[in-house]
């Protein structure tokens, strides 16, 4: 029989977070289903050296209740659009530590397939100084990651169109046949003038390139 399929997500309780777990809910879904691990990362305060010593703090006990009612709540609302699911089960964790490096540690030791997390599509300085959970957990985890964000192309991101080019030159290479490639403006060498282009080859022995501008 083959082993069942696992798939782990993330969860801190911000949107991205919860496109996420209603990702990885269809994920599990599908074909012959799969086994569904969403776990929530408390990160200890600076000060503490060393939070794997301590006890789980309370925080965290309500935390994980948190996360089995909003998971249960996300469920409900796949079996409500979809009908019947194919998901085997859905387990829910807590951790403290790092959170992609926790989420990575429980990849590894529940042997996932897919870990799932979500991002909110910073970029720039914003990602740089609030850093990213999602980046990182690629970095660290040994199975492929599905980063879920919000749909969102805006028409700043198109690659920059080429200039139309320009009429004088067209004008002048007809004027003279060929002979003659740009205007007065580009034939002058500044920093907006046109690319260098070969002449046919030359039978000039100084010049054998013809290399002009």
């Amino acid at each position: 029989m083959d082993r069942k399929k696992i798939i782990v997500v993330g969860i801190d309780f911000g949107e991205p977070s919860e496109r996420a777990l209603r990702a990885a809910i269809d994920l599990a879904s599908e074909g012959d289903g799969a086994e569904l691990h969403a776990i929530y990362v408390e990160q200890p305060p600076a000060d503490v050296l060393n939070a794997y010593a301590l006890p789980p703090p309370p925080s965290l006990e309500r935390d994980v209740a948190r996360l089995r009612d909003l998971a249960l709540e996300r469920v409900r609302e796949a079996i409500a659009v979809r009908g019947a699911l194919r998901l085997r089960s859905l387990t829910v964790h807590g951790a403290i530590g790092v959170p992609a490096r926790e989420i990575a540690r429980f990849a590894a030791e529940m042997s996932a397939d897919l870990v799932v997390v979500g991002t909110h599509g910073r970029r720039g300085l914003d990602r740089a100084f609030l850093g990213s959970v999602a980046e990182k957990t690629i970095r660290l985890c040994g199975c492929p990651v599905l980063v879920v964000r919000e749909k969102d192309h805006p028409a700043v991101q198109k690659e920059p169109e080429i200039e139309p080019p320009c009429a004088a030159c067209v004008q002048r290479r007809f004027e003279t046949k060929g002979k003659e490639l740009w205007c007065a403006r580009h034939a002058e060498h500044h920093p907006r003038a046109h690319a260098y282009s070969y002449d046919d080859l030359s039978s000039d022995a100084s010049r054998p390139w013809g290399f002009t501008s």
